[in-house]
């Protein structure tokens, strides 16, 4: 729980215990949907004053409860003795027993934890549920008194708890969703409402994804503009789903900022190609109907030759390099300007408007809208549906080519597709900066580490994200380096290791502050100054638990 609301409600015990036992459980009545079969034993955390913990036990349920605030643990007790034996210390992140429980109640207590904590306090939560067991949790759905930091008058943190950004992290560590409602403020305050969700902790794969597979197969497609919008969603929700705006209507927002940078990346290498690559049915050589920005990535990439390398590949890397840093020149910068600006009226006036007969997607101030369901869609399965549009892609490309090029091949595409920049030499500047570090040491295990024993580890492996962000190149002894290889850091080692690893990010944001936030903001959506530590710690751990939780990928715990 966070400090200050803890200090408020150890401070005004009576207060909280007369307000809150003046009524009834308001939670009770989605107890026997939460927890159908009788006498299970459940776990309310949080559980305050006890009040839903003793209509818990009224109900015949075998139940526990743990509360963080000692005075409200013993004032509860005091006033209940039939909670003495089932009511003791403990709070989210860091409750563990042996037991696994079949329910667990949470109430009114996630917008208490910091937002850099909640996700261990899921897998807490996950790690205390038997396998079918159920999770019951309200939040709060309106609050029209917190300042900037999200306070209310009494200095009690209430993070924003949107309930899809819930669901979402929920199913993404193995959670199936099984209700949602909203309900009045039992306490009747004006301007509150709460949600209230149910999920059953789950190994069922994920669901089919109609909706994408549609586009994919069946969309009438004279470009591969709609492809590589796909694959933009699949990328960020794979690297930066924080970017996305939610809105309470069901829609997220994605930057069209964003999704422009990512056709940057994926059709230079295609339009730098030795042979002409064709992106539409009448993208040819010569044509006057060719892709609408050919022309401008085109000019793009051929001043990046000029001044930075002759290869294609290290040009862009290099160019990509000086755009973080900020070091491009005045032509260069006007250009990628142009480019940008004619990505976005192709992503506007093409595959946002037509996907689906229109019926997908939409453009609204900036922002290219969708609904929270696709977008879970693209979280939860990025990987499966990347592999397959990159494939329908080259084939793509060899179908435009039969009248006028027959031998541009699906084979021949691919390769292109595939095109990462050079991460060798985008590791580089990690490696430099480490150089400029006076006892460095290995952020895994501490050991002390010379530049001739170093590694710089890809914290979530490379092969699995393509990431080279300094965020996540991080120094490491090459002997646990080797042990490492691509396995996930498990969130538990993460959250042994957050001091190491944030003190190497302060680091990296005071010797290379314009790339650093550059790529902060970039996968967070803003670079907030006072709190991207625990943002950015928040999402490594997100996407370290995805990649174990629902892909099944090796999980690494040092020394284990």
């Amino acid at each position: 729980m966070d400090y200050q609301t803890g200090k408020f409600y150890s401070h005004n015990v009576s207060d909280v215990i007369s307000r809150y036992d003046a009524i009834d459980s308001p939670i009770s009545k989605y107890f026997s949907l939460a927890f159908p079969k009788p006498a299970s034993q459940i776990l309310d955390v949080g559980c305050g004053t006890g009040r839903d913990l003793r209509a818990l036990l009224a109900a015949g349920y075998n139940a526990f409860g743990i509360e963080p605030v000692e005075e409200l643990r013993q004032a509860a007790i005091q006033r209940y003795p039939s909670l003495s034996g089932c009511l003791r210390s403990g709070a989210l992140p860091g409750f563990s027993v042996d037991d696994k429980y079949d329910g667990i109640l949470c109430s009114a207590v996630l917008m208490h934890i910091p937002q850099g904590q909640q996700l261990e306090a899921f897998l807490d939560i996950r790690n205390l549920l038997k396998v079918g067991g159920r999770l019951l949790l309200s939040i709060p759905a309106t609050r029209d008194d917190l300042d900037e930091e999200f306070r209310d008058p009494d200095g009690r943190l209430f993070v924003p708890t949107d309930p899809e950004r819930i669901r979402l992290i929920a199913e993404q560590i193995g959670f199936t969703f099984i209700s949602h409602s909203n309900d009045e403020d039992a306490l009747g305050r004006s301007g509150y409402s709460w949600n209230t969700l149910i999920f059953e902790k789950s190994s069922e794969a994920n669901r089919p994804l109609d909706r994408i597979e549609s586009v994919l197969r069946n969309d009438r497609k004279v470009a591969t503009y709609k492809l590589a919008l796909l694959r933009a969603f699949c990328d960020i929700a794979e690297r930066d789903e924080n970017a996305v705006t939610w809105f309470p209507d069901g829609y997220v927002g994605m930057p069209m900022e964003a999704l422009a940078e990512c056709w940057l990346a994926y059709y230079w290498p295609l339009i730098s190609a030795s042979e002409h690559i064709p992106q539409s049915t009448t993208d040819h050589p010569g044509s006057r109907r060719a892709i609408t920005f050919r022309a401008a990535l085109t000019e793009l990439s051929r001043l990046c030759r000029d001044y930075f390398d002759p290869d294609p590949d290290i040009a862009y890397t290099l160019f990509v390099l000086a755009w973080k840093k900020g070091t491009l020149t005045n032509d260069i910068a006007r250009q990628l300007r142009a480019v940008l600006s004619a990505i976005k009226t192709a992503l506007r006036d093409g595959p946002v408007k037509h996907a689906a007969q229109g019926g997908m997607f939409r453009y609204q101030s900036g922002l290219v809208m969708l609904h929270v369901d696709l977008w879970r869609e693209f979280c939860l399965s990025s990987h499966w549906i990347r592999d397959s549009l990159l494939l329908r892609w080259s084939e793509l490309c060899e179908k435009f080519s039969m009248a006028k090029d027959p031998s541009i091949l699906r084979g021949a595409t691919l390769p292109y597709l595939l095109k990462e920049g050079l991460p060798e030499r985008e590791q580089g500047i990690a490696r430099r900066m480490y150089e400029e570090r006076e006892n460095l040491s290995c952020v895994w295990s501490d050991k002390k580490i010379t530049l001739a024993t170093m590694d710089v580890d890809h914290a979530l492996p490379f092969s699995l994200w393509r990431n080279n962000d300094l965020w996540n190149l991080l120094p490491a002894a090459r002997t646990v380096n080797n042990e490492k290889r691509d396995k996930i850091p498990t969130p538990e080692l993460l959250r042994s290791r957050k001091e190491a690893i944030v003190d190497v990010w302060q680091f990296a944001n005071e010797v290379e502050p314009k790339v650093f936030q550059f790529e902060v903001e970039r996968t967070l959506g803003k670079f907030h100054e006072s709190r991207w530590e625990q943002e950015l710690f928040q999402y490594m751990s997100e996407r370290a638990a995805v990649a174990i939780y629902r892909r099944g990928e090796t999980a690494w715990n040092y020394g284990l």
